[in-house]
């Protein structure tokens, strides 16, 4: 089955899910012991921020899959704003945790800008959605007229 990317929603999913899928290989924050060396904590040495990008990762590009079901692609878009919600509140405590010892990279901001992401794409596939609905509507009410 070959993936097209007409919609402009399965584009921002798209992005969306490249960067989650990024954080297995990113720092999340760096530090600097006495003698100046360089440490840091990538996102996959903490199971629950591995758990998180798995599962939102997953759900981004399972959602790209449902191009022609539009409701349903909303409704992956909800669930996965809101994981997206819960995991960015969790690398929030954990910079206000860490702060004192520990620079966050710009990585720690993915899952906002994913939320962003959804949220638009949320949009273009409602607007889909609706242009269907109403060309059904249309072409039920032609025919209706022709009888």
């Amino acid at each position: 089955m070959i993936i097209t990317w007409p919609r402009m929603q399965n584009v921002l999913l798209g992005i969306s899910a490249f960067l989650m899928v990024t954080l297995f290989w990113s720092e999340m924050c760096y530090g600097y012991d006495a003698e100046g060396m360089r440490y840091s904590i990538k996102f996959t040495e903490h199971i629950q921020f591995l758990v998180f990008t798995f599962i939102t990762a997953s759900l981004a590009i399972a959602a790209i899959f449902y191009r022609k079901q539009y409701i349903l692609q909303v409704r992956v878009c909800i669930i996965n704003m809101l994981i997206l919600l819960g995991y960015q509140i969790w690398l929030m405590v954990a910079f206000f945790q860490l702060k004192s010892a520990y620079t966050f990279t710009v990585y720690t901001l993915f899952p906002f800008v994913c939320i962003i992401l959804h949220f638009l794409a949320i949009r273009y596939s409602w607007r889909d959605a609706t242009d269907v609905i109403a060309r059904d509507f249309h072409r039920k009410m032609g025919k209706s007229l022709k009888k």
